[in-house]
């Protein structure tokens, strides 16, 4: 696991993101881990609406975890473990 440190955030964003997360019931560090996760997905999301129709299963079978598509059955990729 890597750790991150942010320097130069202001105070009245500091003070919005802690807020957040006591609305949620969150520390502040769990709330800032969940809003990265969040938008890495959404990052690997885009990259996956981008690609050239034919890269595509290749992309997909560079997905660590993914063993196999099941399109012809309804169902998407399966993930390992």
């Amino acid at each position: 696991m890597v750790a991150l440190q942010i320097h130069g955030v202001s105070e009245p964003t500091r003070r919005t993101l802690s807020a957040e997360a006591r609305a949620r019931g969150e520390s502040l560090q769990e709330f800032l881990l969940d809003l990265l996760d969040r938008e890495a997905q959404e990052i690997d999301n885009r990259r996956i609406v981008e690609v050239e129709p034919g890269d595509f299963v290749k992309l997909i079978h560079r997905q660590p975890g993914v063993r196999g598509l099941q399109l012809a059955h309804g169902g998407g990729p399966t993930k390992a473990g």
